[in-house]
């Protein structure tokens, strides 16, 4: 089973990287996944990288573009079993384009997200329901949502009903 996660940059996250990186770890542990597979953007991508490679799991880093990179980057490169890149220069939809090579290329999602409804991890989520896909969120407040369970997708008949 392949994981996946989708998550704010420090600016969001500042103060509860550790809390994150424990949610993370404990999540690992229950799903016991053998492929993860971490966006590599600085924040919730990067202590997910850091988890799999603490744990020994196979990573697959998903690059937006080619990029030189950072040496923390560097270290999750080297490690990683498979390193995708969306594109070879910046383009303005690399995220994007990465973000949903993520979604249908892993079974489950996790979700470091807060509540807010833009930006890329919104955006990462909403395409992972599209897709039916099992998402894990990260308890940010008491009141938010922990999991979204996926209804089977509609079935349609040969005659072209969909049946929900």
């Amino acid at each position: 089973m392949k994981v996946m996660v989708t998550g704010h940059r420090p600016e969001r996250i500042t103060g509860r990287e550790q809390e994150i990186k424990e949610w993370l770890s404990k999540k690992v542990e229950e799903l016991k996944p053998s492929d993860c597979i971490s966006g590599m953007a600085r924040g919730a991508d990067q202590i997910f990288a850091e988890v799999a490679y603490e744990k020994n799991i196979p990573l697959i880093c998903a690059w937006p573009y080619k990029r030189k990179l950072h040496p923390v980057e560097q270290k999750y490169h080297d490690y990683a079993e498979v390193n995708y890149i969306a594109f070879q220069k910046y383009q303005p939809s690399c995220y994007t384009t990465r973000d949903k090579w993520m979604v249908d290329n892993c079974d489950i999602v996790l979700a470091v997200w807060d509540g807010n409804p833009v930006g890329g991890t919104f955006d990462t989520i909403e395409y992972a329901k599209s897709k039916y896909k099992h998402i894990y969120l990260f308890p940010w407040n008491p009141e938010s949502l922990t999991e979204i369970i996926p209804m089977d997708p509609p079935k349609v008949t040969p005659d072209g009903l969909t049946l929900f």
